[in-house]
């Protein structure tokens, strides 16, 4: 099978979209998929403007996906995957599947960010709504969380053609360490005490400043945490700036770290994970994936995307809008034991996000689309991991001892 891959960005180049692509070819390429990536920046085939992308956010996106739609025919490739595509004109595939990693219109919905971006978002939303319902009619989407499928929905998309193909980890990869102190040496965190870690771009739906207004409540009353902050983003500036003017000593900025190099070992020399988003694409994030197989208990704010941890009781759900609550429920999960809650988290990414079975629905959908029979065998329920369920538009999971 011959299967173009078209999408903004790809590893080593972006973030999370990049980290989920590269992931699933690789595994497609073993599986006798002959895969061609175009992105701005390739491996295979370039177009588009990388720092156009980057500088107007959507402008650079409508020229890449433009550019998309004029360079290929249908008939060089016997399928197309697609990344959150922003085709206006027609789109020149017809076997194609459609994979959201987020909306904009969830995002504006929510009103996630200050007024001038909520109207940026409202604007981009009508256009990505236009660019969706004028896919043919065999398009196929996928959404990596749930509430991406709901919201594909509500845009127009037909039900019966979206499925829900979570995001995944390379379990190998990110697992637990017991060199913790040796790991924590070597990017200068503290080697005793308790490590709270944060991973991912600092953005207004990450809330960042809550999440560092909570732990100020937490420093007042427990001195031996720290929070380490890996990660970039428009916020990080602002983020630094209300550390110091709260006064916290325990915070650590590290930036932006190397994904291939850094990350594991990061995750393996933390003992929670924390985050506290109020909207995210994936369902698990990248992030909380990486952070479950890596085994860490996890404490998550409570927007449906997270709800694994508490499924998989893996850890604690907390409410972030208040920061004062907020830091005394982290407090009082930090004071009691939960022996299970690292192995449960472990169990879940081992069970249900491994890249390798993930990439094995994947395949099934394209055999299905070159077959010429895109309706038939896709329907949610079929993609959904081993030992979960749907409801309430969210994932369930049931683990293999009942619990939730």
């Amino acid at each position: 099978m011959r299967l173009l891959v078209c999408t903004t960005e790809y590893f080593p180049h972006g973030a999370g979209i990049a980290n989920v692509v590269y992931n699933i070819v690789e595994r497609l390429k073993g599986k006798g998929v002959e895969c061609t990536v175009c992105s701005p920046k390739g491996p295979d085939i370039r177009l588009g403007n990388w720092p156009l992308i980057e500088k107007a956010g959507v402008v650079g996106l409508l020229n890449y996906w433009y550019r998309v739609s004029r360079h290929f025919k249908d008939s060089d490739y016997d399928a197309a995957w697609l990344q959150n595509p922003f085709i206006v004109t027609e789109n020149p595939f017809k076997r194609c599947l459609v994979t959201m990693h987020s909306t904009y219109s969830g995002s504006s919905a929510r009103k996630v960010g200050d007024l001038p971006i909520h109207l940026y978002e409202s604007a981009v939303a009508r256009i990505e709504r236009t660019c969706l319902i004028r896919m043919p009619p065999t398009t196929l989407f996928t959404g990596v969380g749930q509430p991406v499928r709901e919201e594909l929905a509500r845009i127009g998309v037909a039900r019966e053609r979206i499925s829900y193909i979570p995001n995944g980890v390379d379990v190998r990869r990110f697992r637990p360490s017991r060199d913790k102190a040796g790991i924590r040496k070597r990017f200068g965190i503290p080697d005793e005490g308790v490590l709270l870690l944060s991973v991912g771009r600092l953005t207004p739906a990450k809330r960042p400043f809550a999440m560092l207004e909570a732990f100020s409540r937490l420093e007042k009353k427990r001195r031996d945490v720290t929070l380490c902050i890996a990660g970039g983003g428009e916020l990080l500036n602002a983020a630094k700036n209300l550390a110091r003017r709260l006064g916290l000593q325990n915070v650590l900025f590290l930036g932006s770290v190397d994904h291939a190099r850094d990350l594991p070992d990061l995750y393996a020399c933390a003992d929670y994970y924390i985050m506290a988003s109020k909207y995210e694409g994936g369902m698990p994030p990248l992030t909380l994936a990486e952070a479950m197989a890596s085994g860490l208990p996890c404490i998550v704010s409570g927007i449906p995307n997270l709800g694994m941890v508490r499924d998989a009781d893996a850890g604690v759900t907390i409410d972030f809008e208040d920061a004062e609550q907020a830091g005394d429920e982290i407090l009082r999960y930090l004071g009691r034991e939960h022996p299970d809650h690292a192995a449960n988290a472990r169990r879940y990414a081992v069970e249900t996000l491994d890249w390798e079975v993930l990439s094995g629905r994947y395949v099934r959908i394209f055999e299905q689309l070159v077959a010429g029979d895109p309706g038939d065998d896709v329907s949610p329920a079929r993609t959904l991991p081993a030992g979960a369920r749907t409801g309430a538009g969210h994932l369930e999971y049931r683990s293999p001892r009942g619990g939730r």
